[in-house]
């Protein structure tokens, strides 16, 4: 299982990609508390789920984890999305 696992890396933002076998992708998110507080977090969460949201519908069947770093907070949204969108390609979850 662990070796069907693929991942991809930017400054911004990291990708746990791996296969499904059913055909609907799914995706979660790991924030650190390196990123900060609760609030800042959870900012960090809501924007990236917006993101995947837009992201969602050219996705293959494949699980997803995004784990933002710490760069994650102070990035633009059109810089955050660039960067998720980089990461989802070169890990082949699109």
């Amino acid at each position: 299982m662990r070796a069907e696992r693929r991942g991809a890396g930017d400054p911004l933002v990291r990708v746990q990609v791996r296969p499904r076998p059913d055909g609907h992708p799914r995706i979660g998110f790991a924030v650190s508390r390196r990123v900060g507080g609760a609030v800042a977090r959870n900012r960090t969460r809501r924007r990236l789920r917006a993101l995947c949201d837009r992201e969602l519908p050219s996705m293959g069947p494949v699980d997803v984890v995004v784990i933002p770093t710490a760069a994650a907070l102070p990035a633009t949204f059109p810089e955050l999305r660039e960067a998720l969108h980089r990461v989802l390609a070169r890990a082949g979850a699109l």
